[in-house]
């Protein structure tokens, strides 16, 4: 599992409670019952754990846990974070 894989699943399941099962790629965050203001926390959470800027747009409820890891995968190799 990349280092932004298990990050994106320790804080959905440390913060949020979301049991490891449900956090597949193709889930939604909203599916994950993640409101905005759980969107908002979640994209800061993101933030001081991976080193780099998230923004709240990039964790939207319609993102899917993929698409969010890959956002965060890019981000981190833009900014040259391992």
């Amino acid at each position: 599992m990349s280092p932004v894989r298990t990050a994106v699943t320790t804080v959905l399941t440390e913060k949020f409670e979301v049991s490891p099962e449900s956090i597949r790629p193709e889930a939604t965050l909203e599916s994950l019952d993640l409101d905005s203001l759980a969107l908002a926390e979640l994209a800061l959470a993101l933030q001081e754990q991976l080193g780099v800027p998230v923004e709240e747009d990039e964790a939207a409820k319609h993102s899917t846990v993929g698409e969010l890891v890959a956002a965060l995968n890019a981000k981190r190799a833009q900014w040259g974070t391992s």
